[in-house]
């Protein structure tokens, strides 16, 4: 190897020191009669195996020393539902209810579903009655029957079913009366009369009432629907438990599963 003067890369600027090849660093090799056995194990490669190996061995001590101090009588519930195999834990697949008893659940299951649908349904109609036809419009046709001096004397109106004749009768609903001369058509009916009043003399405080009442209604309408799917499912289900042949239908969108059972004649 040549010698380079002393303070030569000294005197050298900084970007040419950068730019001279210098010698290639080169590891030890693995000797010709060794090359079986693969590359030649370096220092670090031994750190990384002997960290590896001893990290293994504590964790085997510590479980060697947990196994030492076990206490015998140790029980968890987490061992009702697991089983040793070939050395290892496995949780036990529950099988679960088969047969009579899970028929009988199921029974207890429709009988509550059907009750609370039942329930429901009876609130359901009891808030259809009370808000029945509270906002529509007046219709129908109804034909009163009047003389003409009783038409004069009584507002001189032949409309009864609107607003105008009900405060013209001073609140009161107009009688069907038979007279000889007049016969006076009204465009609506007597009962739509009152509708007609209450809306117009309703206040803000009955508004929000009646509007809390239609939200109800509609929560209810939707738990009764559920709650009916509900118990069309659990008689499906109850009657796939039992016995007889059938095939399974293809339903449409939004349906629930659908079975076919093949017709066996009855002893």
């Amino acid at each position: 190897a040549t010698s380079r003067p002393q303070g030569w890369v000294g005197n050298m600027s900084s970007g040419l020191a950068n730019v001279l090849k210098t010698r290639t660093y080169r590891e030890r090799s693995q000797p010709a009669a060794r090359q079986r056995f693969g590359l030649l194990e370096k220092h670090k490669d031994y750190k990384l195996r002997a960290r590896d190996y001893h990290k293994k061995q504590d964790a085997l001590n510590a479980l060697r020393e947990k196994a030492a101090f076990k206490n015998q009588d140790e029980f968890y519930f987490g061992m009702v539902h697991t089983k040793m195999k070939d050395g290892v834990h496995q949780k036990v697949q529950d099988t679960g209810l088969a047969g009579d008893a899970l028929k009988s659940y199921k029974r207890e299951d429709m009988g509550v579903v059907a009750t609370r649908r039942a329930t429901e349904a009876k609130k359901v109609a009891r808030l259809r009655a009370q808000l029945h036809n509270l906002d529509a419009q007046p219709q129908g046709k109804r034909t009163v029957f009047v003389s003409s001096a009783d038409g004069d004397a009584q507002g001189g109106t032949s409309h009864y079913g609107g607003v105008e004749s009900a405060v013209s009768f001073q609140g009161r609903t107009a009688p069907a009366a038979r007279g000889e001369e007049g016969v006076v058509s009204s465009s609506t009916g007597v009962g739509d009369q009152r509708s007609g009043v209450q809306l117009s003399k309703r206040t803000a405080q009955e508004e929000k009432i009646l509007k809390s009442r239609y939200v109800e209604l509609e929560k209810r309408t939707k738990r009764e629907e559920k709650l009916t799917k509900c118990l069309q499912r659990l008689q499906c289900e109850s009657m796939l438990l039992g016995k007889g042949r059938r095939k399974k239908m293809k339903p449409k969108v939004g349906q629930a599963k659908q079975f076919k059972w093949r017709q066996e004649r009855k002893k």
